[in-house]
């Protein structure tokens, strides 16, 4: 049994009131007495004449009570009691299970000879519209599976079905049939007579006007407790004229109360402390000829009900068609879609018809319509949970087919909420970036952020719609990939988009703050790949992305050329935090240096700077993290040739047309002071200086200024051409010499020193290994080309300018 949901004392069965109690019930001789007496014997006359209907009809029951049918007495019961309330103005229907009864009573309006009819025949009911339940009277047969004799009492007249007396009486007409109808011969019994036995009968007979009593077989009880305990409660949604179900067992002290009510535009549906809340969406369908020509047997009306019904609380679930109970078809729609299906005999799989379909179309119309209503303020896009997933390859064609029509019907309504949460078309909103919105990993605060600026455009998606399934349903809405791929932007549009409408400092200043707090929470994965675009303000009042290399914070160092942040945000702590780790620092020497290098050392030799500027750059090296000033300077290309020193003679030269005072050239200037460092000045540099490679005189394994190097490979390249018996003209930039080449040097100063330097330098060259050594050249793609011997570089240095002659 099911967990007890409420428990209650079993109500206290006074003794058997007199006869008179039971005023208003009819007895053996009312009408329907009298009716069914003779509906009886034309049943017996008709098996008389014809035998084998005996075998038909104990055949029909036998398989209805253990085929679909087999564990749905419940449904059947209570659909029943349900029908007979829809004639008055409602009421309550109550269950009651007991180890030997089971009982079904309500407040409907009594049975009648059409009623009576319905039980004994299949497809006889009198039920011709689509607004009923049940219709084929098929259902009541399925009692026979957990009763040999059910009862009905009714204020109209009261009979029993008993299988014991049907068999005695039929076998005598077919003594070999195997199964024997029941249902067919009806005995009127009298309800004092039973009530007087029985004590719930007698209580529920007091306000009562059918009663359903079943004896039940051995094994009923545990199945019925079943049929009890999974009984959905949203059956009520479609019964709203049933004000009250109840359902109680003996034994267990089980007792289940479900009660429907409305509450202005919702309907609420307790079960004990289990209360749920819906809002039911309904239209009449006006069929057309063919869904008519299609329709269920017996129906005569041509507008059908549909009914959605949306769990407001849950809209993550998926869904059932319903045929007032549920079916086994998945909709794939949040909630239950109700209709008078055409379904298998026991309404538990919709068929495939032209009825169906029309229903279907129908009812994605009926949703269409609907789902605006389900957003509300706090979650404008609440209602995109209620959608259909994407199709899967299982899915069956009706939720298929609901689906399709559903998602058509959508394509250009106004669906999707923009950042007042008011509803707009697709194609009408722009889409935060894909990047953004498809990884696990970003914060929810990153769309509450953006939203969250009054600065922010209207027309941009609302963060409430940024889960993974709701922009799934909005990429089937749009439809269009080519649109979808349209409408969303980057990073940086994204972000751009909340300081593009600041038309004033303060409004800049704010819209700035907001988009760098927002560009802060981006995962570190993300950011590193993309643009946050121009969203800082700067002092000079224009905007600038968070880049190391574009904005600055504020320092102790003046940098009148460098884009640095508004005061405003350099004095936010939030701020600057947020702008530090996206990559923002202060203005330092370092970055000053960086900034000076860029602009000094541009060109293959030293530009005419003005002194001041020299000054000011070796002021910052010497301010500078020694290794980070060496970087700065040797990431530019012909640095040896640009980079400019200064020298005992007051003058700035390059660096590789310098050395540093010693055996070469005098610290004093009294001679080359135009090539000597002025150690005095660059006294701070030095250690600098010398790890870039400033020398007092040559040293073996030298690197060649960028612009030496290059002199000499292209006087290598013109001598290797000039050989004879080459197979071909080379090309001159496939020309290069063998790795690890050395020589000493450096080599462009020997130009630039007095004769004595020049002697002194030589001197120093001829006694060093590497000047001897040759350079090999050779083609670098094609072997077919023989290698050439070069003279090292330093000699050719000698030769051009040294002060010996070479040519022995």
């Amino acid at each position: 049994m099911p967990a007890v949901s409420a428990v209650t004392p079993e109500p206290q069965i006074t003794p058997s009131p007199p006869i008179t109690s039971l005023s208003g019930w009819a007895g053996l001789d009312g009408d329907l007495g009298t009716y069914i007496g003779r509906e009886t014997e034309k049943s017996l006359e008709a098996y008389r004449a014809q035998p084998n209907l005996i075998i038909e009809h104990g055949n029909h029951e036998e398989d209805t009570a253990r085929g679909g049918y087999a564990h749905r007495q419940l449904f059947e019961l209570i659909q029943n009691s349900a029908d007979a309330l829809a004639h008055v103005d409602g009421g309550r229907i109550e269950i009651r299970l007991t180890p030997t009864h089971l009982y079904c009573v309500d407040e409907g309006r009594p049975v009648d000879e059409s009623g009576v009819q319905a039980l004994m025949f299949s497809h006889s009911s009198s039920k011709r519209g689509t607004m009923e339940i049940g219709r084929f009277g098929l259902g009541f047969k399925s009692v026979l599976g957990v009763s040999d004799a059910p009862e009905f009492f009714s204020r109209a007249g009261s009979f029993r079905f008993a299988r014991a007396q049907a068999v005695e009486r039929l076998r005598q007409i077919a003594p070999n049939a195997r199964h024997y109808p029941v249902l067919r011969l009806p005995e009127a019994i009298d309800v004092r007579s039973e009530a007087r036995s029985d004590p719930i009968l007698l209580a529920y007979a007091n306000w009562a006007t059918n009663i359903v009593r079943l004896p039940l077989k051995v094994e009923a009880y545990a199945d019925l407790s079943r049929q009890m305990e999974n009984f959905p409660p949203a059956f009520l949604l479609f019964v709203e004229h049933v004000s009250e179900l109840n359902m109680r067992t003996a034994e267990q002290g089980w007792h289940s109360t479900l009660r429907l009510r409305r509450d202005q535009d919702l309907w609420i549906l307790d079960k004990g402390d289990d209360r749920s809340r819906w809002k039911l969406f309904k239209a009449m369908h006006e069929l057309s000829p063919v869904a008519q020509a299609d329709r269920r047997s017996l129906d005569n009306a041509s507008a059908v009900p549909l009914t959605w019904a949306v769990p407001i609380d849950d809209l993550s679930g998926i869904g059932r068609f319903w045929a007032f109970f549920p079916t086994v078809t998945a909709s794939l729609l949040a909630g239950i879609v109700n209709a008078p299906w055409k379904t298998n005999e026991d309404r538990q799989n919709l068929l495939p018809s032209p009825y169906n379909d029309e229903l279907i179309d129908a009812a994605a119309t009926l949703v269409a319509d609907a789902l605006p209503q389900l957003a509300t303020r706090d979650d404008p896009a609440r209602h995109l949970d209620a959608l259909p997933r994407r199709q899967e390859a299982w899915d069956a064609q009706h939720s298929i087919r609901l689906r399709k029509q559903l998602y058509a019907h959508l394509r250009n309504r106004a669906l999707i909420p923009d950042q007042e949460g008011k509803l707009q078309r697709f194609e009408e909103l722009f889409y935060p970036p894909r990047e953004l919105t498809s990884d696990r990993d970003v914060p929810p605060a990153l769309f509450m952020n953006w939203s969250a600026h009054p600065c922010r455009p209207p027309n941009w998606l609302h963060h409430s719609a940024l889960t993974r399934n709701r922009l799934a349903r909005m990429s089937i809405i749009g439809g269009d990939e080519t649109a979808n791929a349209k409408s969303r932007k980057t990073v940086s549009q994204w972000l751009e988009a909340l300081v593009e409408n600041a038309d004033s400092k303060s409004m800049a200043v704010q819209a700035s703050m907001a988009a760098i707090q927002v560009a802060v929470l981006i995962p570190n994965s993300i950011r590193t790949h993309v643009s946050c675009g121009a969203i800082v303000f700067t002092a000079d009042g224009r905007w600038k992305a968070p880049d190391q290399d574009e904005v600055f914070l504020g320092g102790k160092y003046a940098a009148p050329r460098l884009n640095q942040v508004h005061p405003a945000l350099a004095v936010d702590p939030g701020t600057v935090n947020a702008l530090q780790e996206l990559g923002v620092k202060r203005v330092s020497s370092s970055i000053l240096l960086e900034g000076l290098a860029a602009d000094l050392l541009e060109t293959k030799e030293a530009k005419g700077y003005k002194e001041e500027r020299w000054l000011e750059f070796w002021k910052l090296v010497r301010e500078t993290d020694l290794q980070i000033a060496s970087e700065i300077i040797r990431e530019r290309i012909f640095w040896q040739n640009k980079l400019c020193v200064r020298t005992v003679a007051g003058l700035w030269r390059s660096f590789c047309h310098t050395l540093l005072p010693g055996c070469i050239v005098p610290a004093d200037g009294s001679r080359d002071g135009a090539v000597a460092i002025d150690q005095r000045f660059h006294q701070a540099n030095l250690d600098l200086l010398k790890s870039l490679g400033a020398v007092e005189k040559p040293q073996n394994g030298i690197s060649l200024s960028a612009g030496h190097f290059g002199q000499f490979r292209r006087a290598c390249r013109d001598k290797y051409k000039k050989q004879e018996d080459l197979p071909q003209t080379p090309q001159l930039d496939k020309l290069e010499f063998q790795p690890n080449a050395t020589s000493s040097g450096p080599l462009d100063v020997l130009k630039d020193l007095s004769a004595q330097g020049k002697a002194l330098y030589t001197d120093v060259l001829l006694s060093l290994s590497d000047t001897y050594k040759p350079w090999i050249m050779s083609h670098i793609s094609r072997n077919i080309y023989p290698s050439m011997e070069c003279a090292s570089p330093a000699w050719e240095a000698i030769r051009k300018n040294g002060c010996v002659d070479t040519d022995d």
